[in-house]
């Protein structure tokens, strides 16, 4: 059962949360995704954020991290939560992909409760997609930074290092976008924004753009997704418009990647 809870008020208890579990190893919360950027959903929208610690965490911390997720998951969006714990030196000096200590989500739940070492452990990892969050969270909107400015914390993180977090899920939408519609028409379109006009939008941003900005042709499509995307309405699409849109789109991010020399 999920609970309904202000927002806001969800933000100000998950950092209350961390800032008792981390005391003086505590950097700030930085809330990312659709809610920084101003189109989150609490129906299709997952609660994103990036812990940042002064020094590395041992196992017992990183399970008392998770153990509160999951003791308060029903006042979670329903998508649930997903969320980093990072070095502030991983936030200032950049490398990709960048090292984390700490990941949980709603998908990893249930590995969780199998087996909480394939989780918790002292491994060396990486994540390709904290170069696209860290981006997001150098969007400015202090409602979403708790703790020490965002602006204090992260370096602007390199294009290449954006374009390569984003190209592979985005090249997936070729054959994802008949399963999953809205996610892959709206995220053809942020992406395209991102890497032809350099603009950091949400999902539902980087459909108005595309509708002044790719071919007209598809603006039924798009503007069905952008419904979608913020109601509960369940829009048809026709299958063939859909991989003939994913297609175009993909030949317009490619041209961009070739015309400015960005590695993919």
């Amino acid at each position: 059962m999920v609970v309904q809870m202000d927002i806001y008020d969800l933000m100000k208890q998950v950092n209350e949360w961390v800032k008792e579990i981390l005391q003086d190893n505590y950097v700030g919360v930085y809330f990312h995704g659709s809610l920084r950027l101003g189109s989150f959903n609490p129906n299709k929208s997952d609660l994103d954020f990036i812990i940042v610690v002064k020094e590395k965490i041992d196992n017992e911390i990183k399970q008392l991290i998770w153990d509160k997720m999951l003791e308060n998951e029903q006042l979670f969006p329903k998508k649930g939560f997903e969320f980093s714990v990072v070095l502030e030196d991983n936030c200032r000096n950049i490398k990709h992909p960048i090292p984390y200590e700490l990941h949980g989500s709603r998908d990893w739940i249930e590995r969780y409760k199998e087996d909480k070492t394939i989780v918790i452990n002292d491994d060396y990892k990486v994540d390709p997609d904290l170069a696209s969050h860290f981006n997001v969270i150098n969007v400015p909107n202090d409602k979403m930074d708790f703790g020490k400015p965002s602006k204090e914390v992260f370096s602007k993180v390199p294009k290449e290092y954006i374009i390569d977090s984003n190209y592979s899920d985005t090249l997936d939408c070729v054959e994802e976008i008949v399963n999953n519609p809205v996610y892959c028409i709206l995220n053809l379109c942020r992406f395209y924004a991102l890497i032809r006009d350099d603009l950091t939008l949400s999902k539902y941003d980087g459909g108005k753009w595309a509708l002044e900005n790719m071919n007209s042709n598809y603006n039924d499509v798009i503007k069905n997704a952008m419904e979608d995307y913020l109601s509960d309405t369940n829009n048809s699409y026709d299958n063939t418009r859909l991989k003939e849109f994913a297609q175009e789109a993909i030949s317009l991010i490619n041209d961009c990647v070739d015309t400015n020399k960005i590695r993919k």
